[in-house]
């Protein structure tokens, strides 16, 4: 399709580089032919190096990573090639003029697209793809860290209550084993041992990394719940079919919405459970282990409780110091 007739006048098509150009009204096919010429030769050239490098980060990201993390990059890669693709090199400035548009929106995109950007200059010098880290030196935006949200004891209990049935084992289950929502979803009944009364969550940070498993034990509540489910297939929570869910995060928002909560998510659930841990005067070591996590670090994020060796300290403010020793005068 190059140029052709519209009614009575003429339209130029063409792609090129992975781009279409297409202009119309021109009232003769030669002047049609002149304006498709002259566009082919003031388009720029693409910068094939840049081209190759994001190329070759998402293979690897498909071979790698989740799917999810593949889409989040393919999409990224799109407009950094609609807006370095022409671009002869790619400097240090050109990356803070891009993340600096972008924080105006949110801080926490423009960080995203640094961490990403980043890694796919990272992934071409050690394949030998580029020579040049433009994003050395360029700082991640400071944020102020938010407290997560964590719904009251009231709020869960209205959930709860207006839960069907197989959902509220499903909520329970994750309240009692502060899982994420994607480990309950898998939990098959071959890793569920009531004889001594623990369970073996599993997840995968990575697609090719390997599977991290913990147990959990069992509480009394969530032993005589799982004892009463009725198995369908392999999987504890599942469809009629014995598929296990994808997601159910629109049951969540719905439960929210009827019993008039403020909406919370799966991952609410989980700094929820760890608060509660906490509360209770666990120690951090062992929240980290029911929780997963491989730092203290990242635990210590879950956490909003006020330690009770700090409320104690703070307690000693309340009692009045000491009345000074009478002197006695020589």
């Amino acid at each position: 399709m190059a140029v052709y007739r519209h009614r009575d006048k003429w339209t130029y098509d063409f792609e090129k580089n992975g781009k279409r150009y297409r202009q119309g009204g021109f009232p003769t096919r030669k002047q049609a032919v002149e304006g498709e010429a002259k566009a082919r030769s003031t388009t720029p050239k693409i910068n094939m190096d840049f081209a190759r490098l994001c190329k070759s980060r998402l293979q690897e990201l498909a071979l790698r990573r989740t799917k999810g993390h593949w889409e989040r990059n393919v999409l990224i890669f799109e407009k950094l090639m609609d807006r370095w693709g022409h671009k002869r090199e790619i400097t240090m400035v050109d990356v803070e003029e891009l993340l600096g548009e972008i924080s105006q929106e949110s801080k926490h995109k423009a960080n995203r697209y640094l961490a990403m950007i980043k890694a796919l200059f990272r992934h071409g010098i050690k394949r030998k793809l580029v020579d040049y880290d433009p994003t050395i030196g360029v700082d991640p935006y400071g944020i102020k860290k938010e407290r997560k949200y964590i719904p009251p004891e009231e709020d869960m209990e209205k959930v709860l209550n207006l839960a069907p049935k197989e959902f509220k084992d499903y909520l329970i289950t994750l309240l009692h084993t502060a899982g994420r929502m994607r480990e309950i979803n898998k939990l098959k009944w071959e890793d569920v041992d009531l004889d001594e009364d623990y369970l073996v969550l599993r997840t995968r940070k990575a697609k090719n990394s390997d599977v991290a498993e913990r147990k959990v034990p069992l509480t009394k509540t969530l032993k005589s719940i799982l004892e009463a489910l009725p198995r369908k297939g392999e999987y504890v929570f599942s469809h009629p079919d014995g598929t296990r869910y994808d997601n159910r995060i629109k049951m969540i928002r719905s439960l929210c919405e009827k019993a008039k909560v403020k909406r919370f998510t799966f991952h609410n659930l989980r700094h929820y459970s760890a608060s509660k841990l906490a509360n209770a005067g666990v120690a951090i070591t062992d929240i980290q282990e029911i929780l997963g996590h491989t730092r203290p670090t990242t635990t210590d994020n879950y956490l909003q409780a006020i330690k009770g060796s700090v409320r104690n300290a703070i307690d000693k403010l309340e009692n009045p110091p000491p009345d000074p020793p009478p002197q006695h005068l020589g």
